[in-house]
């Protein structure tokens, strides 16, 4: 599974002092520190940090800093060169122990910011919970608030009972063959920051516990998936089809993972909501669902072009 590295990339190091680049040894040198730092966040979801070592998304500042940003259509053994999307993720990052956090976070970024730019991404996202360490200083480095993340969560006894199936709807487990299906139909549900590509579908279905798919007149219409940690469930993704909904498809999907969920041993089911969708949270409630005091940040940051280590 992983890429073969005796070929030397550019690892977008802002200083090579103590690094030749593509030196995997130096490169799991780093990580293996960096990921016992005390200032460390994890937004890898349905990958380990280790499946990603080998990946050309990395940028370092002297091992002292690290940052991983990802385009959502890549994984961890695709290059920057092959992406199209327009937007990219920070899905983990690490400043080492005793070292200025500002300085070296500020230069890892500055890094991997010219080259995300310059491979056509125009945005970089991440979602932040409450009093995270990084938050003040995303702020410094241009990040601004775009929306918050409402948390709802339920007792699954408390869910409301199920009413007549609609008609014609089947509620099946996925696989593999519908990949493209749940792709496409994620596109339309979804605007580009959230939408899951092929790379990121694969993975869903390959890692979520529960992953359910509605069909009607023998095409995807709608899909739930969601994970199970020891007694808490987390349903990641819940999509119908635009001219679809309202009739009930969202509903059968929800009470079928939840009950599914139920029966592996979860007392409680979360998952999240943007501020404006009034529907979806409409429907939570209905559900059963409420929501808890805290609120997800989701912050954004335009990329621009960047030279001789940061300056514009």
């Amino acid at each position: 599974m992983w890429m073969d590295t005796s070929v030397a990339r550019n690892w977008n190091s802002v200083s090579t002092r103590s690094y030749e680049a593509g030196t995997a040894i130096v490169r799991d040198g780093w990580l293996a520190r960096l990921r016992r730092a005390r200032r460390t966040l994890d937004r890898l979801d349905w990958w380990r940090l280790d499946e990603w070592k080998d990946s050309d998304l990395w940028a370092f500042d002297d091992g002292e800093a690290a940052l991983l940003i990802a385009p959502p259509d890549l994984d961890e053994t695709a290059p920057l060169d092959m992406t199209r999307a327009g937007v990219a993720w920070l899905r983990w990052c690490a400043v080492a122990d005793g070292v200025s956090l500002t300085a070296r976070l500020a230069a890892a970024f500055y890094a991997a910011e010219s080259r995300l730019a310059s491979h056509g991404v125009r945005e970089v996202w991440c979602v932040i919970r409450p009093f995270e360490w990084i938050k003040p200083y995303l702020r410094d480095l241009g990040f601004r608030v775009a929306d918050w993340l409402l948390i709802f969560e339920v007792q699954p006894e408390c869910v409301s009972a199920k009413p007549s199936a609609r008609i014609g709807l089947q509620v099946r487990p996925a696989c593999g063959a519908d990949l493209a299906a749940l792709c496409a139909l994620d596109a339309q549900a979804f605007d580009e920051p959230w939408r899951y590509p092929p790379a990121l579908m694969r993975r869903a279905l390959a890692q979520s516990f529960a992953f359910a798919v509605a069909v009607h007149e023998g095409a995807p219409v709608g899909y739930a998936c969601a994970v199970l940690h020891e007694a808490r469930g987390h349903i990641v993704r819940l999509a119908v089809r635009p001219d679809l909904r309202r009739r009930g498809i969202a509903s059968e999907l929800l009470r079928g993972v939840v009950a599914q969920l139920a029966q592996a041993g979860a007392h409680v089911v979360s998952l999240n909501t943007q501020t404006g969708n009034r529907p979806a949270q409409h429907l939570y409630r209905r559900l059963g669902f409420v929501p808890v005091d805290e609120k997800l940040t989701v912050m954004r940051r335009p990329l621009m072009h960047r030279t001789d280590q940061g300056r514009t």
